[in-house]
């Protein structure tokens, strides 16, 4: 079982690709985190890309001060996010969470059910699905090379990357991961508009990502 992905015909690999993008490729699209996805998204009731990556291979259980926490049964894990922030109610029932700070920063976690489960020896394959996804925008300009992580004990990679708001012109940021839970694909995307806010706004993302980790089984 352990090389399944591996052992994958190329043909099924390809469906598999393919299925996962017209499920969560825009995920990554700037055209549903834009203002105009924002416009769509009603309120719900009630540092350095460098920095980041170390915080993820090095994170433990905390919760800020001044921060809330979520949990998902459904995906396996529970993080902390600022309690300032607005919690926005998405259409998208792949949406676990989607926040925001005015239209500069925001924060989306996505999970989507993939066909096979990913562990650590499947991740050769896994990166070829995780680079559609992401250069699936065609914006998408890398900052950084994609990084192979451990994140709250799951297996993934980091990707950081540039791309154009088709609503505003501006260039925007994305610090992205995707992690796997067995056959869940835990997507995390942090945003800043424009990109030159991402230093100021990387210390409360590393905050977040300190505070990710896999509930108890």
């Amino acid at each position: 079982m352990a090389n399944l992905w591996n052992a994958l015909p190329r043909r099924r690999l390809l469906v598999i690709v393919i299925g996962v993008l017209l499920a969560v490729g825009l995920g990554t699209s700037a055209a549903i985190w834009g203002p105009g996805f924002f416009a769509r998204a009603q309120p719900a009731q009630g540092t350095t890309a460098a920095n980041t990556t170390n915080q993820a291979n090095s994170s433990t259980k905390s919760k800020p001060a001044g921060f809330s926490e979520f949990r998902s049964e459904q995906a396996g894990f529970e993080l902390a996010y600022p309690s300032t922030w607005t919690k926005l109610s998405p259409k998208d029932p792949q949406v676990l969470l989607l926040l925001s700070q005015g239209t500069q920063d925001s924060f989306l976690v996505r999970a989507s059910e993939l066909q096979e489960p990913v562990g650590p020896q499947q991740l050769p394959a896994a990166r070829q699905m995780t680079d559609k996804i992401v250069t699936s925008n065609k914006s998408v300009q890398l900052v950084t090379d994609p990084k192979q992580i451990e994140l709250g004990g799951f297996p993934g990679f980091f990707y950081f990357y540039s791309f154009k708001d088709p609503a505003t012109g501006q260039e925007g940021a994305h610090s992205h991961f995707f992690l796997f839970n067995g056959k869940t694909m835990i997507s995390m995307v942090f945003q800043t508009l424009p990109k030159e806010r991402f230093s100021e706004s990387a210390k409360t993302f590393d905050q977040i990502v300190g505070s990710f980790h896999a509930l108890k089984k």
